[in-house]
């Protein structure tokens, strides 16, 4: 089969299983790195099975993160499963396995400081939707894929649809952000009469273009933060009202973080803080997975920290004196040192010292007189 097949068949498969374009350009990057793989002549009497194999353990000696491999394998085993209907037998080869990772989790006061250096980027309204991220705990793409009919200013809530795994959910902003919400609301609402003078349509999920042609330039199908320019549907191949794009956002709080000395925060560490710091306010972690989007509570358990919360140190139970700082190291130390000592034991100043390096096995301490310091 001809590469370009392969990859008609496999976008095929991924728009019939609603596949998001993400992991459709994911598994085709995949499927065209394998068809690469699999030019050299010894490896046209392999099996499938062996053919995998060596890939994978290609891959796993290149050195690339357990989490690529594991996307490697994902994509070629629905090529040949989904796409070729072929049932693959076991695959050993050689992978990683993927580290377990803390969750980091800036806190109150980083995360404010952040929030006051990010500014709009891109003529796009980035500093809001930065602060949607941490007020709601929202991926960075969940705030861009609102529509206008997706937003309740009454109630200040925000229905979330076709979010990670194809779920949705339901979640509350606070009071602070319901003027700036409203400002842009009415942005995108004079944004949607303008296309539709124009007649051009906005991007709908899956079929649904189809089933009601009225929507695509329908006010309530509208995007609520619309990009400034227009496309080319990547799956219908018309020209459409996209979105804002991610990278407008995660510019935006990289540019914020060299501005506040915050360097290594993304914007998904916004949403790692509005859980942390939900959980040390008061919240249910039941509550909180259902905000998150959680299939598993033990995912959102993870912020707890609740082992490292059981163990006391046994330090606690040490008596006795603050560990002192350590002396810089230079050529008069001996100096403080032996003032120090002169100090605690005025009456015997001029006695030998005792020092540890002097005590071996066998042998009698031996005593060293303290030599006079040059001035």
């Amino acid at each position: 089969m001809q590469l370009l097949q392969a990859l008609n068949l496999l976008n095929e498969t991924c728009a019939i299983r609603h596949y998001s374009l993400k992991t459709q350009k994911s598994y085709s990057h995949w499927l065209r790195r394998y068809s690469a793989f699999l030019k050299d002549p010894k490896f046209k009497l392999l099996s499938p099975e062996e053919k995998l194999e060596a890939f994978l353990t290609r891959l796993a000696l290149s050195g690339i993160s357990a989490s690529s491999q594991n996307q490697a394998f994902n994509a070629l085993l629905f090529f040949y499963r989904d796409v070729l209907n072929l049932q693959l037998g076991p695959v050993d080869s050689l992978r990683a396995h993927r580290p377990a990772s803390l969750r980091y989790c800036p806190d109150r006061a980083e995360v404010f400081q952040l929030l006051a250096a990010v500014t709009n980027v891109g003529g796009y309204p980035t500093r809001l939707i930065v602060h949607l991220l941490y007020a709601c705990g929202l991926r960075v793409c969940e705030p861009l894929n609102l529509r206008i009919k997706d937003i309740d200013l009454k109630q200040r809530r925000l229905y979330l649809y076709q979010s990670k795994g194809g779920k949705g959910r339901v979640v509350l902003f606070p009071e602070c952000l319901a003027q700036p919400l409203e400002r842009q609301l009415a942005l995108a609402k004079a944004q949607a009469e303008l296309d539709r003078a124009d007649n051009l349509p906005v991007a709908l999920p899956g079929l649904l273009a189809k089933k009601y042609p009225y929507a695509a330039r329908s006010e309530r199908w509208a995007w609520l933060f619309p990009a400034r320019g227009i496309c080319r549907d990547p799956r219908s191949k018309t020209l459409v009202r996209w979105r804002c794009h991610e990278s407008n956002v995660q510019r935006a709080v990289h540019l914020a973080t060299l501005r506040a000395h915050l360097e290594g925060l993304t914007p998904h560490c916004l949403r790692h803080a509005f859980a942390t710091h939900s959980l040390q306010g008061g919240t249910l972690v039941r509550d909180l997975q259902v905000v998150l989007g959680h299939n598993s509570l033990e995912t959102t358990m993870l912020y707890l920290h609740a082992e490292a919360d059981r163990v006391t140190s046994p330090l606690q139970d040490y008596i006795g004196e603050p560990v002192p700082a350590a002396a810089p190291a230079n050529r008069l130390q001996t100096a403080p040192l032996q003032s120090a000592y002169e100090r605690r034991c005025p009456a015997r100043s001029s006695a030998p010292v005792l020092t540890n390096a002097t005590l071996s096995p066998g042998h009698p301490p031996r005593a060293i007189s303290p030599r006079p310091v040059a001035g």
